[in-house]
């Protein structure tokens, strides 16, 4: 009868030991699954940061790129000014008489639109030149270098 009453207590301690190590595997489970998720709430922010931080960046270079074009468009204007025809601009600025008229037009509508501002006091935002094509972009960024690397040279070349 003692045999018996022992068996039982010790199957008895053996569930114990088994629900507690059940009980706390259920707690590791459940303290693994709230820290993958403080972990992909973190990543979800983080990622959302950067892409607003990238955004940022994109507008910015897109207002440094906007206000370079500009001054290349009023360059090409100044060397119109000089008494050179279109052509004679596209070859000095190696870029062809389509693009150096697009320039000229386009700092010719924001000299407009600033001289009529300063008449006018609501003023309209100024203009942007209107931007080439991707292969034209190539060719309005600056001269092309030769293939040896010597653009000073070509620079000197044309008159610039």
């Amino acid at each position: 009868m003692e045999r018996s009453r022992e068996r039982v207590r010790a199957r008895r301690q053996r569930a114990r030991q088994r629900e507690q190590l059940i009980a706390a595997a259920v707690k590791q489970y459940i303290a693994a699954w709230d820290a993958i998720t403080d972990c992909e709430t973190a990543r979800d922010r983080e990622i959302e940061d950067l892409r607003a931080q990238i955004a940022r960046v994109h507008e910015r270079a897109a207002e440094q790129i906007a206000a370079h074009r500009a001054q290349q468009a009023l360059a090409a204007a100044a060397i119109r000014d000089q008494g050179q025809t279109d052509d004679d601009v596209a070859e000095l600025l190696e870029i062809s008489a389509k693009q150096a008229r697009q320039l000229i037009t386009a700092a010719r509508a924001d000299t407009d639109s600033e001289s009529s501002s300063a008449a006018n006091p609501p003023a309209p935002a100024p203009l942007v030149p209107k931007l080439p094509t991707a292969t034209e972009s190539s060719a309005i960024a600056g001269p092309a270098q030769n293939g040896d690397g010597d653009a000073d040279a070509d620079a000197g070349r044309t008159g610039l």
